[in-house]
């Protein structure tokens, strides 16, 4: 089944895009074929799979190159010894090899880099050198956030430098907070990550150099940071550089984590330096303690397992889901079938595009750049759908009125319908599904290699059904409630969907530098899309401007109908 899923998205748009680039994507299929079979036991038939793999790149004009080469060394071996191991090593070299074929203009990259993270840094220095206590945090934070945004092409290109300049910053973090804050080792480490970044932009590259007997992989790091803990009563300055040395070894297996939890990711990078400033502290111990049991929860060799499958489509699809649902209630409670048949169809065209932009980002873009486009894609059509869904509540704000108001719009429904609403029902619906859409695809495109066939369709489907669950007791809700309370509901429903898709869009947005991002001194408030930063936050405010400018215009005119009427009335 998962064959022919893939072989459909791959066969059927591929001769489309064959002079844009190399693709890989078939092969990419065959070792995850492989791999499925491979973690059955079912060694013997694994190999026919790689056989035809090996025919398959043979074929391919550019099997010849350094990094063909090397994939077809992998090969080899792993037609000798087709275990899991060898098939991760293929699978990796196969990455490789893409990249090789579809190169990025890594001098452009380079040159995008300086420009937004330099001026920070030179800012940072400054305030250094000049021993300002009070402004070197909030500078240090807005520098880091910057980093962070931009640090993939470094990881990407030189692996030295990267590991050198997240070295730096996390003891330069260590420095700081500090009591007092040690402004020498802020100046050393300031210069060392200067000479990296310099290094870097002038286009050098470096590779990562391991130390002696230091971890080379997350388990190992984790047990360097048990034996620290162990360690802070009895000899704290032997705990420390243990844990210092797992931050230096920190980029070689980082992605283990940041793929799994980007929430732990940003705790182990923010928290570490923290941890040794406060040294044998009892309360500090107790904080250590906590971050090592979360990453122990992190089972980085488990697969992906039916829940992983079913939450992702849940995570996705619940938002898309309400706004589809409050659009379809509100059409029923009013008997607008063609209404109805556009909501629908707005949410197939919006599947059905899914799949092909999701195709389009794994053929036109290198892998590693393919987050990012999405990234970009979810920002861009998200802030379309906000200001889509502001009409839209506006339209289901309109019908709200008091039950003697409910012949008027009634009659006046239609007209309505027939002005210009059923194009912003459909966009509303498409774009709804669409942002969500490619995304979930892509994540399961990523899961498909290390999760068992039975246990992703097993999720899919319990992630099915509780969807329609919530779809059914939605409707069940919406058809007790008095029609002008049923569009109240979700007209707010509507509006407090956008405020947190605006948010999470502009995020988006300002993770890919699309738009700049000026950090507040205040925690994001994630569950509601709310992020520390100037430019959403203004965004965010204008549209709740909006929404009580709406709500405001519709009470006002919803008070001078009813004194037409009761004039009307009176009059009769």
């Amino acid at each position: 089944m998962k064959k022919i899923f893939l072989y459909f998205l791959f066969c059927v748009f591929l001769p489309c895009f064959m002079g844009a680039s190399v693709s890989v994507g078939h092969l990419f299929v065959k070792i995850s074929d492989a791999m499925e079979q491979t973690k059955r036991g079912n060694f013997a038939e694994a190999l026919p799979i790689l056989e035809d793999l090996r025919s398959d790149f043979n074929a391919m004009q550019e099997n010849d190159s350094v990094k063909g080469k090397e994939f077809k060394t992998s090969l080899e071996i792993a037609l000798k010894n087709p275990k899991i191991e060898e098939l991760e090593a293929l699978s990796s070299a196969l990455i490789e090899f893409e990249r090789e074929q579809n190169p990025i203009d890594y001098t452009a990259k380079r040159k995008q880099f300086e420009k937004r993270v330099m001026p920070l840094f030179l800012q940072l220095e400054q305030e250094t050198k000049n021993q300002n206590a009070e402004a070197l945090p909030q500078l240090y934070k807005r520098f880091y956030d910057t980093w962070q945004r931009n640090e993939r092409i470094v990881g990407d290109t030189s692996p030295g430098h990267y590991g050198q300049i997240e070295t730096a910053l996390s003891l330069y973090r260590v420095a700081m907070v500090s009591e007092p804050m040690n402004f020498d080792s802020l100046s050393e480490q300031t210069k060392k990550f200067k000479t990296a970044l310099e290094s870097f932009v002038l286009g050098e590259t470096l590779e990562i150099q391991s130390l002696e007997n230091a971890p080379q992989t997350l388990l190992a790091g984790l047990k360097l940071l048990r034996e620290a803990r162990e360690e802070f009563p009895h000899n704290e300055s032997k705990a420390k550089d243990a844990i210092l040395t797992f931050i230096t070894q920190w980029p070689i297996f980082e992605g283990e984590v940041r793929t799994r939890d980007a929430v732990l990711y940003n705790r182990i990078e923010s928290e570490l330096p923290e941890i040794i400033s406060k040294g044998n502290d009892a309360e500090n111990l107790k904080h250590f303690s906590s971050l090592i049991e979360s990453i122990e929860s992190l089972d980085v060799e488990a697969n992906y397992t039916l829940f992983d499958a079913a939450i992702i489509l849940l995570r996705e699809g619940l938002e898309a889901l309400l706004i589809v649902m409050a659009l379809l209630a509100a059409l029923e409670a009013t008997k607008q079938n063609r209404g109805r048949a556009l909501v629908i169809g707005g949410a197939i065209c919006g599947i059905g595009l899914s799949f092909v932009v999701a195709l389009l980002l794994t053929l036109l873009f290198p892998l590693a750049t393919a987050g990012a486009n999405r990234e970009i894609l979810e920002g861009a059509v998200g802030i379309i759908a906000v200001v889509v869904m502001l009409f839209v509540g506006a339209w289901l704000h309109s019908k709200s009125s008091l039950a003697g108001w409910q012949s008027y719009l009634s009659s006046q429904m239609g007209r309505a319908l027939s002005s210009g609403s059923l194009a912003g029902l459909f966009g509303l619906s498409f774009l709804a599904v669409f942002r969500e859409g490619a995304e979930t695809i892509l994540f399961y495109a990523g899961m498909l290699p290390k999760i068992t066939m039975s246990a992703f369709l097993s999720g899919i489907v319990v992630a099915i059904f509780i969807l329609v669950a919530i779809a059914y007791f939605m409707r069940i809700f919406a058809k007790k409630l008095p029609i002008h309370l049923m569009f109240m509901f979700m007209s707010w429903l509507l509006y407090c969907i956008g405020f947190k898709m605006l948010g999470v869009s502009v995020h988006a947005l300002q993770l890919t530098n699309i738009l700049p991002a000026d950090i507040l001194p205040f925690s994001s408030m994630t569950v509601i899309g709310l992020y520390n930063t100037t430019q959403g936050i203004a965004l965010q405010g204008a549209y709740v401007i909006c929404v009580v400018g709406i709500v405001c215009w519709h009470k006002y005119f919803r008070t001078l109908k009813q004194f037409q009427y009761n004039k009307h009335c009176t009059e009769s």
